[in-house]
């Protein structure tokens, strides 16, 4: 196995795995009323606080600078913008303007010159663009629709830009300090900001949980804590080793494809024809930048 198919795998499966956790969150809002300030707070400070009793990793002493800004304006931000913008519209707009990050990402290393343009890199772009809008909205014929309200926008371009932001980040603060201290580290920093965004709301939930769902919660938690956050996000990070960031913004994308199964699966929300499409092109996106980069990525 080649080191950029190893590369890819690991986001893929990053992504796959975020798009199970977001089902499982949809089952905690839906089902049980939690706040989603809350599981912002936990499931970042159940990563980080696991994530540094198992490895006990230094705090990253190189590009000290960078590192906050990754752990702040990145990991926490991208959180509490995405949820915002599903706050002031609805989950198809937070995740169309969301996945602007990819062309954002791509153009800047186009722009650096660590990847070079061309017709595939354009399509590649158009059929991810066009595959998660197909997803997100089953457009013509899907009940869903794009609500774009000034602050819904505002939060979704932020959400695209601190996505970037991390993605960019992710690889060079790797390669000085390690993938353990810069994962956990980040989710703790986060998980502490997020916690006046969620204490008031937090205090008005949980005194009202029965008794009985308690257990239940508490394993949905751990489970998006565990798997969608610190694996997740532990194993995208992990494959910019291997590939550019361009590549794993892309392969990012199978996280709408992973959603849309697991949410037919568990919550009984079946998709259309027309989000079927859109699945597709998403993979062909996929297929397509990764035919041209095997030329072209430096």
């Amino acid at each position: 196995m080649t080191t950029r198919i190893r590369g890819v795998g690991l986001a893929l499966a990053g992504a796959a795995l975020w798009g199970l956790s977001g089902t499982v969150s949809s089952l905690l809002f839906r089902g049980y009323d939690m706040p989603f300030t809350t599981l912002v707070s936990l499931r970042m400070l159940i990563a980080g606080i696991i994530a540094l009793a198992i490895v006990r990793p230094a705090f990253p002493g190189k590009s000290r600078g960078y590192f906050l800004i990754f752990a702040t304006a990145g990991l926490f931000g991208v959180q509490i913008t995405y949820l915002a913008t599903i706050d002031y519209s609805n989950a198809p707009t937070a995740t169309l303007l969301q996945y602007l990050f990819f062309p954002m990402v791509m153009g800047y290393e186009v722009l650096r010159g660590r990847i070079r343009g061309g017709y595939a890199i354009i399509a590649s772009i158009i059929l991810a663009m066009l595959g998660t809008f197909e997803l997100s909205t089953g457009f013509p014929g899907h009940a869903a629709s794009i609500i774009l309200r000034p602050l819904a926008l505002l939060f979704g371009i932020l959400s695209a830009i601190t996505a970037a932001l991390y993605t960019l980040l992710s690889a060079p603060l790797i390669r000085e300090n390690g993938t353990s201290p810069v994962i956990a580290w980040a989710f703790l920093i986060g998980g502490v900001l997020s916690i006046p965004f969620s204490f008031s709301q937090s205090m008005a939930f949980f005194p009202h949980m029965s008794e009985g769902s308690l257990p239940v919660v508490f394993a949905l938690v751990l489970f998006v804590a565990i798997v969608g956050t610190l694996v997740a996000f532990g194993l995208y990070i992990m494959s910019m080793h291997e590939i550019s960031p361009t590549q794993a913004s892309l392969a990012g994308t199978m996280e709408p494809i992973t959603a849309a199964i697991s949410s037919a699966a568990i919550l009984g929300i079946y998709l259309s024809g027309y989000q079927y499409l859109g699945g597709f092109l998403i993979v062909m996106a996929i297929v397509v930048a990764q035919a041209f980069s095997a030329g072209n990525m430096k």
